[in-house]
């Protein structure tokens, strides 16, 4: 049987028939020498760029631009003219970003665009600027200045003729494979159709293969259907050498106007090489680089896609390898991941698992020998070991160890075998290898709706005219960036950075440098400067607009500091920079950002005070009787344990001696059996765990009662996580604290599935709802085109906003039709709409959201015990609906009715969640022992910040705008009409 699913032959060594089963070499390409690497292509060759190096900073005031100070409870404090140190450094910059266009050589077509987004069309003066600081980044250099980038979008005016039937597009991936490519492909291709373009070819073999008639596919629309579900690329990837000069021969004879690379590193570079032959031959031709690797090494990227798919393989294979540790007897378990100059994936998959003892990254300066001791000292106080290593860390190993031949992997586990045989002790390893697992895989919700939002934009961007661009995220903002940008260093870990400490701080390893190593600094981005033109900032904030700076309160204000040096003050120091260290100086702004020529109007950015670790605490941790408390309300969140484990484990790094869970939420606040002691032991695998261990519940006894109960036990940090009910109960206990002359601060961590607080980008949770909600559309998609005349029927959590259901159905791609609490429905159309889909392909998916519960249908006045107003249940009268209507046509009809309500949030986070979920709660820690309260942490513009609950309660829920890009991908993905 095995041999008949193979089709291998008999492969026993000796003469025989088998032998002459195997198939005859594949004949040999003809070799070429090896070609000539054109140079890259530059702006001044280019279009002759030119830019000045300096721009206006320091103490100039910003002419009609005022800055307003509120308190932590919302009141102005004070207001008065805005000068530039009030949002950057002294020596700070912004500068504008250039990016090339064809038209700047080759004359424009100005044709109107054919599209009528709903979010509406941007010009060339669209723009969003990097969140400014007025302090010096730390993980991505000091000194580097802000960049006003170029937005992302459909235009209005396109350069090229998008009907030209004598023209084509194409799309080549380079590199090594990335969960996701299938998707920016599909992506790809369905927009270009969209615009009208007739042609879309997918080039087999990367670079190498573009030279070759052979491997031009052209793609169809049945082709690429169902590709976003296969992992891999459907165009095979190559990384053989590039000639460029054939490689531009075939462009100019298939008269391909746009060509989208996606890849990495050195597909970017090939790009630009591309680009300087390309201009060589006269031949007009858009280049847009998508940045697909799992690496993460492109500078001025967020994150590049796939590499939260591939973080999510990589954890779970760490826990594997944590399993056979803790399951054997004096055992090691040892992975070996993907990076060969960069360590973002071992870094953050560590973070992700929090179980690992040692981690060793290709930016790491490694001496074998203090490697090798600190494995002695877990294993004697444990008896196991995780050990993460990062595939380019074997330079630095062979550097300051021993010579190593081969993969580090195996080296590692023979070093370390051989020193504790050499110590006569017992040991055994169980390796790991999941290298190419971890990228060989389909894409999860969150990189699916990444993929394919950045394959839309780089169709906008070709059609557009613009060439030698990358498209990312950015603080994010999705933005157009010279490629330049991207490959004239890599992205690496910085060793004294914010993450690197966070991932020590959670492996709880040493320093394993040599003696007296020192590292270098960052180096700076000079090059920019090249291709960036100084901007001042009354050039990019217009007349009447504020800044709103948000002041928290601080215990400091009523009651005497203890002023404690803080314990972390010590390896802090060690590990990073003294910057890493919060001052009060530090705020971060919202992203500055204009949607157009004609968009002129006043803005109001809110300013935030920067969080992090404090070099003086307002508490002493050693305060006899002192504890903290955390609580969580509402209803349930993947993440909860993890927030809940690393309070815990970073409140006892700080010193504390006592902490409380309280059991059953509020409520549980003012019964003394519902609190029980938590301790670094017994929350150490609780983030392996759904819902949360301290049971939630939703309703408030009188916060009065709360504060007195805290003042009896002498809490003095109070943590809550919930959403937006929970921060206003938060705000309330805080002020009964107050008035009862109690010193305790008070803490918010923001929770909720639906993703619907303001102002924060993202809450913890979201991503993995979202992914569990992809999983139920993917099986009512099963259902409905494996079953005659069948409509799967996915409802979906979103009590108030349709985020979930909108974010799984664009990472889905199969849902027909999509309703969220955000629309006006009207019932007849969306029947009318359902029957045509029917009529047209014989299957539907449908998702809806349970807040269209109170829209489609009218639900009744009755309340839960939240004070939430009970829905009527949209998913089975929408069955019911459809039933009736397929009956009265007389056509077959099924309906396959999913409702996975609970099952998407009673599951442990993923990696994204578990990560974003340790780093909110080190900073809720953080802020809280510097005597801060009244106030949530959150994440804003990709930097962690204070926010005063004030600023989150009195904002509403957040909803998916439906003018916004969100709603026009949804539309655009389904494909539904407006149906109010």
């Amino acid at each position: 049987r095995l041999m008949a699913t193979t089709g291998q032959p008999n492969l026993a060594p000796g003469p025989g028939d088998d032998w002459a089963l195997l198939p005859a070499a594949p004949p040999q390409r003809p070799q070429k020498p090896p070609p000539a690497l054109p140079e890259m292509m530059s702006f001044a060759d280019w279009n002759g760029l030119k830019v000045e190096e300096e721009s206006i900073g320091g103490n100039v005031e910003i002419k009609d631009v005022a800055l307003k100070t509120f308190d932590g409870f919302g009141e102005v404090k004070e207001e008065r003219p805005l000068q530039c140190r009030d949002i950057m450094t002294s020596n700070g910059q912004i500068r504008k970003l250039e990016v090339m266009r064809l038209s700047d050589n080759y004359p424009s077509a100005e044709v109107s665009t054919p599209l009528k987004p709903s979010a509406g069309l941007l010009d060339n003066n669209a723009w969003a600027v990097e969140a400014v600081s007025t302090t010096d980044r730390v993980d991505s250099g000091a000194g580097r200045p802000c960049y006003q980038l170029l937005r992302a979008g459909p235009r209005g005016v396109l350069h090229f003729n998008p009907e030209d039937a004598m023209s084509c597009s194409a799309i080549v991936i380079c590199g090594g494979l990335c969960p996701g490519e299938n998707v920016a492909i599909r992506g790809i291709f369905h927009t270009l159709k969209s615009y009208g373009v007739p042609h879309v070819f997918g080039v087999q073999g990367g670079f190498s293969g573009l030279s070759e008639d052979a491997n031009w596919i052209e793609l169809t629309h049945d082709l690429v259907q169902d590709i976003h579900n296969k992992p891999g690329s459907i165009l095979a990837n190559e990384r053989g050498e590039a000639r460029h000069a054939d490689m531009a021969q075939m462009l100019f004879q298939r008269n391909c106007k746009q060509l989208f690379i996606l890849g990495g590193d050195g597909a970017h570079k090939g790009a630009l090489q591309l680009a300087s032959v390309l201009k060589s031959i006269d031949h007009e031709c858009s280049l847009v680089a998508v940045p697909c690797t799992v690496d993460n090494d492109l500078m001025m990227v967020d994150t590049s896609f796939g590499f939260d798919t591939a973080c999510t393989e990589a954890r779970d294979c760490i826990s594997a390898a944590y399993v056979e540790a803790t399951c054997n007897a004096n055992c090691i378990g040892m992975v070996k991941l993907l990076g060969a100059n960069s360590g973002f994936l071992a870094m953050n998959a560590t973070m992700a698992a929090r179980n690992v003892d040692i981690c060793l990254l290709p930016e790491m300066e490694i001496d074998l020998e203090k490697v090798l001791l600190h494995c002695e000292e877990v294993m004697s106080s444990k008896g196991y070991a995780v050990i993460v290593v990062a595939d380019g860390a074997k330079q630095s190993l062979s550097q300051y160890g021993m010579a190593m031949e081969g993969d580090v992997g195996p080296w590692l586990r023979d070093q370390v075998l051989a020193r504790f045989k050499e110590k006569g002790k017992p040991l055994t390893i169980k390796y790991i290898d999941p290298t190419y697992m971890v990228r060989s895989v389909k894409a999860n919700a969150y990189d699916s709706a990444y993929a394919s939002a950045l394959a839309e934009h780089a169709v906008h961007g070709a059609m557009a005219g613009l060439t030698c661009v990358s498209v990312v995220r950015m603080y994010s903002k999705t933005v157009y960036i010279p490629i330049h940008a991207c490959v004239t260093h890599a992205k690496r870990v910085n060793p004294l950075g914010r993450w690197f400490g966070r991932m020590a701080f959670t492996t709880g390893q040493p320093r394993f440098e040599p003696a007296g190593f020192k590292y270098p600094p960052m180096p700076k981005d000079d090059y920019l400067k090249k291709i960036s033109t100084p901007l001042a900032l009354a050039e990019i904030l217009p007349a009447n607009s504020t800044i709103s700076r948000l002041q928290c309160v601080n215990l400091g204000d009523k009651f005497p500091s203890k002023k404690m040096e803080s314990q972390l003050k010590g390896s802090l120091a060690d590990q990073s920079h003294g910057s890493l260290f919060l001052r009060d100086d530090w705020w971060t702004t919202q992203s500055f950002e204009r949607g157009g020529s004609t968009d002129n109007a006043a803005r109001n950015y809110l300013q935030f005070r920067r969080v992090g670790p404090s070099q003086t605490l307002h508490f002493d941790t050693n305060e006899p009787n002192a504890a903290a408390a955390i609580v969580t309300c509402g209803g349930l969140c993947p993440g909860l344990n993890n927030v809940i484990r690393e309070i815990v484990q970073l409140l006892f790094a700080y010193g504390m001696k006592k902490v409380y869970g309280i059991i059953g939420g509020y409520k549980g606040c003012v019964l003394d059996d519902q609190w029980v002691q938590l301790t670094p032991d017994n929350v150490e695998n609780i983030h392996k765990l759904g819902g949360s261990i301290l049971v939630s519940d939703r309703g408030n006894p009188p916060h009065s009662e709360i504060a007195k109960v805290m003042q009896r036990r002498n809490v003095r940090q109070f943590f809550v996580l919930g959403g937006d009910g929970t921060h206003k109960g938060a705000m309330s206990s805080f002020t009964s604290m107050t008035e009862i002359n109690h010193e305790c601060a008070v803490v918010g961590v923001p929770k909720t599935i639906d993703n619907d607080i303001t102002l924060v980008d993202q809450t913890f949770g979201f991503d993995t709802a979202c992914t569990e909600a992809r999983k139920a559309i993917d099986s009512a998609y099963v259902e409905a085109t494996t079953n005659a005349n069948c409509i799967g029927l996915v409802k979906l959590m979103g009590r108030h906003c349709g985020w979930i259901a909108a974010l799984a159905s664009i990472a889905a791609r199969n849902a027909d039709v999509c309703l969220i609490p955000e629309m006006n429905i009207n019932l007849e159309k969306l029947m009318d709409y359902v029957t045509e889909v029917m009529k047209r392909q014989k299957y539907a998916v449908i998702v809806v959201a349970e807040g269209c519960g109170d829209t489609i249908i009218s639900s009744g006045a009755g309340t839960d015990a939240g004070g939430n107003k009970v829905l009527a249940d949209v998913g089975p009268f929408l069955k019911d609906a459809i039933t009736k209507h397929m009956k009265s046509l007389k056509m077959p009809c099924t309906i396959k009715y999913i409702d996975p309500t609970y099952m998407i949030r009673a599951v442990p986070a993923n990696a994204f969640d578990s990560i974003y979920c340790s780093v909110l709660a080190q900073m809720a820690v953080h802020a809280a022992l510097a005597g801060y309260t009244g106030i949530s942490v959150g994440k804003v513009d990709e930097r962690y910040v204070m926010l005063p609950i004030h600023s989150i309660v009195d904002k509403g829920a957040r909803k998916v705008e439906l003018t916004g890009r969100v709603f026009e991908r949804l539309m655009t993905t389904t494909g539904q009409p407006n149906l109010a």
